[in-house]
């Protein structure tokens, strides 16, 4: 819990005049001095203590804040807390229908980013005139002011932060119809009904603002550092079953690598065969040629067989 010395210092229990007051706001009152409401700081530290509970948890699971403060003293307090957590804010002017109408918002947003296309690429291009370029530019900064710092405004938006509740009314309407949990720091002289989480604080002061807005980015910080935590472990689980599944797969390339080179072997005595019929083959020619050769052998024979019948024939005769 923030201290309440802290709180003191920087002026957050002074209130508004008496005469000024909203009776809604009685509980948090702790009295008053020369006609002026003053806070009840304590409570002022434990309102600022659970919305800031509510909002780390909110953050911690990667949900979108949008922080509303149009007033000076708010400006560059809210600007820089926004932009230090990296989320959208607005500063200047609330742009009626930023939650309940965005479609017809964002097409101011587009128009934005145009002119910021043609004004980074006028000197490359030089299609536009100087004049044209200067109406430009100026319209261009209109458009920043309003909604420069929505262009990273991610749907749907899961809390708003207002300062000031009688300045930001619209904001805060539009919010209640949506079903949006607002965060608020609320003066003495403001409506509370229709906030969530009401943290009673004087809102005129720069200090005062400076330090609650500081206290509650804080709480958003460390909400987004275990988001951020947490996606890391999600990203290296990831990272460990892909590895882990391509671990499996490498062993099963491997096995048919190695069944490859015995396939080959086995299909090896497959070629030997015709040797083997080579073989079996040469006994069949070698018999034909002994049945040559017993032919020639024979034929011997049958002449010699043919002359004895001519001598027996001759020797008939001369008898």
């Amino acid at each position: 819990m923030i201290e309440l010395e802290k709180l003191f210092k920087a002026g957050v229990h002074f209130g508004h005049q008496k005469r000024r007051w909203c009776p809604k706001m009685e509980p948090y009152i702790w009295g008053f001095k020369s006609n002026v409401h003053l806070i009840d700081i304590s409570k002022t530290a434990y309102q600022l203590e659970k919305a800031s509970k509510f909002l780390k948890e909110l953050v911690g699971e990667g949900k979108t804040v949008l922080w509303v403060g149009t007033k000076k003293p708010a400006q560059e307090a809210v600007k820089a807390a926004a932009k230090q957590l990296d989320m959208p804010y607005v500063n200047h002017r609330w742009i009626g229908g930023t939650l309940s109408n965005f479609a017809q918002v964002k097409k101011s947003v587009t128009k934005y980013l145009h002119y910021k296309d043609i004004l980074a690429k006028a000197d490359k291009y030089p299609h536009y005139t100087k004049k044209e370029l200067n109406v430009i530019s100026k319209a261009a900064g209109r458009l920043e002011q309003n909604v420069g710092g929505i262009l990273n405004l991610k749907w749907p938006v899961s809390a708003l932060i207002i300062v000031d509740v009688i300045k930001e009314g619209s904001a805060l309407r539009e919010a209640t119809t949506m079903g949006i949990p607002v965060i608020a720091l609320v003066d003495t002289n403001a409506d509370p009904s229709l906030v969530d989480f009401v943290i009673p604080a004087n809102d005129d002061s720069p200090r005062a603002i400076q330090v609650l807005i500081d206290y509650l980015a804080a709480a958003a910080q460390k909400g987004k550092d275990t988001f951020d935590k947490q996606k890391e472990k999600e990203r290296l689980a990831k990272q460990e079953e892909r590895e882990s599944a391509k671990a499996k797969k490498e062993p099963k390339v491997v096995a048919k690598k190695e069944s490859a080179p015995a396939k080959k072997v086995a299909a090896e005595p497959k070629k030997a065969a015709p040797k083997a019929v080579a073989k079996k083959v040469e006994p069949k020619v070698a018999a034909k040629k002994d049945e040559a050769k017993e032919e020639k052998k024979a034929e011997p024979k049958t002449v010699a067989k043919k002359e004895t019948k001519k001598a027996t024939t001759v020797k008939k005769d001369t008898k």
